[in-house]
């Protein structure tokens, strides 16, 4: 953006800024004068109004006059006859409608209203004040549902008081000495908002909605063509609170009508003055740049080396004088500068010409495709040092800096394909090297799993009492998980299932260690929970890896069908009976092996019944996943279970298990290793065969 676009947008703004505030000040002063004339306003209608009151009350005040003045009835007052009083006020014309005789110990003896229970025009307080000798000053009551302006006098007999009179003149007459007090359309609501004055005026249909009871304000509504104010005030009771609300609506349309015509012309009168400054400075503006334009446009001439040209610049003192002499001086140096281009120019083409042949003579000792990259760089400096915009260009300024760009470029050739040959033959030592050790650690990965498959038992002896079937599939080379059945005396049999964790080569020789000392201690017969607590304390004491494994271990008896068992910390085992149905085996008390040392074990002991079935498996069953990330879970566990035949044999059992959960995972990667064992009690054994002959099938 131009500089003068900027300083003109820069005043504009100011000025509009200005404006606003003169607006917002001018603002800011008529809402504080029409708060003070609306404070004003209503000064002046309460003095209105209490001067009606006033006159309402002087009303009373003459007919109260000629009563407490008659002798006979302030002696009927001072001894009680209601009837005398009654019989003198019709004969003493007063002219009050509503009026009140009271006794001096404040009975109401006469009343102008004829109900059973007249309500009195005062309450005890003020009755009190007038009993003492003072007077009623005037003033609005609600008395038997009507409004009234009420006055009262003492009534003496001789020097003492001997009753009072009280009279009270309708609300409506004060409303009229209002109307003639302060001009306008008088309106009054009660308390509650119903009207009780002016309502038969056109107007009352507009101010009704407007009206706010309790409120002591001022609000500007129109009608029919005119502006009208507004004016709210509650009328307080003799007792002190609200009785009602008197609104007075003045015809403001002359006025408002004058006022909008001042702002309106405030509000022309600055922004005439604003807009002929403005115009003012930029006419100057316009006039002051027009020179300096010129002065650029020789600037940008000189810089897109049109040194030729002229350009006449005015000469002064000022800024435009110095910009001038600024444009004569860069002039001169813009030749200077011309000259010596045309002598670079001389010297880079002798350079490029002895460049080439020195290049192309290095060249011929390349191989092929250097020598052609080499060939392809000297081309591209020749090509770019003839353009004077290129980098390329820039970077040569004296008579070696051509030949010595062109041998850098020869050198980083040289040495780029030094390097990518040193690396080369690098890269195939390591690669060979990779490959041998490779095939070694495949080969030993190879005979690690035979070794474990051959430590763990793949086949089962016959036993008449027992059918035994397992399998297990390592997620890696070798795995973690492994299962055992083995005699640990002439009729008792050890079965157990165990998961390292980890996979992979550690958890291998952890699982060979795991079973060797579970083997060792449960042949000295001291059953699964100190069997269990013997290899804890054992592998715990070694263990520098932090590694542990959960085992499942359980002992059975072939002569009773009898399986007492101890589960550290593994999945617990199903049971199938013969008519199908699956429960878990109960849990006992007891941890991971190698967690923590010196952990209590629990064990519990389960009868078999003939024909049924017990599944011990791993994690890597019940948590294996399919391609979606769905886990084949317990549930599903229990549901295959279920779902197979109860009468199929150990091994049909188990492959039935293992297909459908390869159905399930269908192809996915295996996360863990998967193992499962399954024992099926066919029942003792007849007295004739030896169980004895079985166990020992098994060493």
């Amino acid at each position: 953006m131009l500089l003068q676009t900027r300083i003109i947008l820069f005043v504009v703004a100011t000025v509009a800024t200005v404006a606003a505030l003169l607006l917002g000040m001018a603002g800011l002063r008529e809402d504080a004068a029409d708060r003070h004339a609306r404070d004003l306003e209503l000064a002046r209608l309460e003095t209105a109004w209490q001067l009606a009151v006033a006159d309402a009350a002087a009303q009373a005040d003459q007919g109260l006059g000629r009563i407490a003045a008659d002798p006979e009835v302030a002696q009927a007052l001072a001894s009680g006859a209601r009837g005398a009083l009654a019989r003198r006020l019709e004969a003493l014309p007063s002219g009050l409608t509503d009026l009140n005789l009271f006794a001096g110990n404040g009975d109401l003896l006469y009343s102008s209203d004829l109900a059973p229970e007249p309500a009195p025009l005062v309450g005890r307080a003020p009755l009190d004040a007038l009993l003492a000798g003072q007077r009623l000053p005037g003033g609005v009551r609600l008395a038997g549902g009507r409004l009234v302006v009420v006055s009262g006098v003492p009534v003496y007999t001789g020097s003492n008081v001997s009753g009072a009179a009280v009279a009270g003149i309708g609300l409506p007459s004060a409303l009229d000495a209002l109307r003639r007090n302060a001009g306008g359309r008088v309106f009054a609501v009660d308390r509650d908002g119903a009207p009780i004055g002016g309502q038969i005026d056109p107007l009352w249909s507009v101010v009704h909605p407007l009206v706010q009871p309790a409120a002591r304000a001022v609000t500007d509504f129109a009608d029919a063509g005119h502006r009208y104010a507004l004016a709210s005030l509650p009328v307080a009771d003799l007792a002190g609170g609200r009785a009602a609300t008197v609104l007075v609506a003045s015809d403001v349309t002359r006025a408002a009508e004058e006022r909008a015509l001042w702002t309106a012309g405030y509000a022309a009168a600055i922004a005439l003055v604003l807009l002929t400054a403005l115009a003012l400075l930029l006419a100057y503006l316009r006039s002051s740049f027009a020179t300096l334009d010129v002065a650029v446009k020789a600037l940008l001439d000189l810089s897109q080396g049109r040194s030729t040209g002229y350009v006449e610049l005015p000469a002064g003192n000022d800024e435009i004088g110095r910009i001038a002499r600024a444009v004569e001086v860069f002039r001169g140096v813009m030749r200077d500068i011309e000259r010596a281009a045309g002598q670079r120019d001389r010297r880079l083409r002798r350079q490029q010409r002895f460049i080439r042949r020195q290049m192309e003579a290095l060249a011929s000792t390349l191989e092929e495709e250097a020598r052609t990259a080499l060939l392809d760089d000297l081309r591209q400096i020749e090509m770019e040092t003839h353009d004077t915009d290129t980098a390329q260009s820039k970077a040569v300024n004296d008579e070696l800096g051509l030949l010595a760009l062109g041998f850098s470029r020869l050198a980083t050739r040289v040495g780029t394909q030094q390097v990518q040959l040193v690396q080369l033959v690098r890269d195939l030592r390591e690669a060979l090297e990779d490959k041998r050790r490779l095939i070694t650690l495949q080969q030993e990965l190879e005979i690690a799993r035979t070794m474990q498959l051959t430590i763990l038992p793949q086949v089962f002896p016959e036993l008449p009492q027992l059918d035994i079937a397992a399998r297990m599939q390592p997620a890696k080379e070798v795995g973690g998980d492994f299962y055992d059945f083995f005699p640990i005396s002439e009729d008792r049999v050890a079965v157990t299932i165990a998961d390292v964790s980890g996979k992979g080569i550690p958890a291998a020789f952890f699982m060979l260690i795991t079973r060797t000392m579970l083997r060792a201690i449960a042949e000295s017969g001291v059953g699964p929970a100190e069997t269990m607590r013997r290899v804890n304390n054992l592998l715990a004491a070694e263990n520098e890896q932090s590694m542990f494994v959960t085992v499942f271990y359980g002992e059975l008896d072939l002569r009773t069908g009898v399986l007492t068992y101890s589960n550290g910390g593994h999945n617990p085992p199903l049971r199938i009976d013969r008519a199908g149905t699956v429960t878990v085996l109960e849990n006992t008390p007891g941890i991971a092996l190698a967690a923590m040392p010196d952990m209590p074990f629990g064990e519990r002991v389960i009868t078999l019944a003939e024909g049924d079935s017990v599944l011990l498996f791993t994690d890597g069953v019940t948590e294996a996943f399919d391609a979606d990330g769905g886990m084949f879970g317990d549930e599903r566990l229990v549901a295959t279970m279920a779902a197979l035949d109860p009468g199929l044999g150990a091994l049909k059992r188990l492959d039935g298990v293992l297909d459908q959960l390869h159905r399930f995972v269908a192809g996915a990667p295996q996360s863990d290793d998967i193992t499962g064992l399954v024992i099926r009690w066919r029942g003792v054994a007849p007295a004739a065969e030896n169980p004895v002959c079985g166990a020992a099938a098994m060493v």
